[in-house]
């Protein structure tokens, strides 16, 4: 089951110099999001599979040349320097991607803590898709998407079926400091994409 502690603490432990991200660390944080999302319905399947091949190449990436890809900074200086960007293969376009999801999953999370227990989650959903991601996806895509979000659940079930048996008291106490640290995060990683001239990238 999705454990908000896990992520508060692997971007917490991602944050390293003053301005990088560990790749590590931010993989281990995402990996137990893909948990949350997978939880999303069967309709969220094909987002969750995506999400899992691109962990997996940062995953490979760092295995195969610790040196150059264990930070976001060293993965970019690396990958602009030898013209790895667009080889097909790239950490850091790979990056790029998954912190494009983590923008929408931060701002669904940040408006799932206001929610009462019988709210639906459809249209904090909905919004939170249409400030970020969407404005990355083609018009089948988004129609797609807001499609599927009209099948997630009231919050009460959304967090039973996320959580399993652990406390929602509990778990919603250690939110906002999962997501002040997932924002930090997310900043770092966008900032060092930006000024390499990344971030724009479609």
């Amino acid at each position: 089951m999705f454990s908000v502690a896990a992520v508060q603490s692997a971007f917490q432990e991602s944050l390293v110099q003053d301005d990088d991200v560990d790749v590590k660390n931010y993989v281990l944080a995402y990996q137990e999001l893909c948990k949350f999302c997978s939880q999303l319905g069967g309709l969220f399947g094909f987002v969750v599979s995506d999400l899992e091949n691109k962990i997996g190449l940062l995953n490979q990436l760092v295995t195969e040349d610790e040196l150059h890809f264990s930070t976001a900074q060293n993965m970019i200086i690396h990958e602009t320097s030898n013209d790895l960007v667009f080889s097909g293969r790239s950490g850091s376009i790979t990056l790029l991607r998954l912190n494009r999801g983590l923008e929408f999953i931060i701002l669904f999370m940040s408006k799932l803590v206001y929610l009462q227990p019988n709210d639906s989650t459809r249209h904090c959903a909905q919004e939170a898709y249409s400030e970020t991601l969407a404005k990355h996806h083609s018009w089948i895509i988004r129609h797609g998407a807001l499609f599927a979000m009209n099948f997630l659940p009231c919050q009460k079930d959304l967090y039973n079926q996320t959580l399993g048996n652990a406390p929602v008291e509990e778990t919603l106490d250690k939110m906002p400091e999962m997501i002040s640290n997932a924002s930090m995060v997310h900043e770092r990683v966008n900032n060092l994409l930006s000024g390499y001239e990344i971030l724009n990238i479609p």
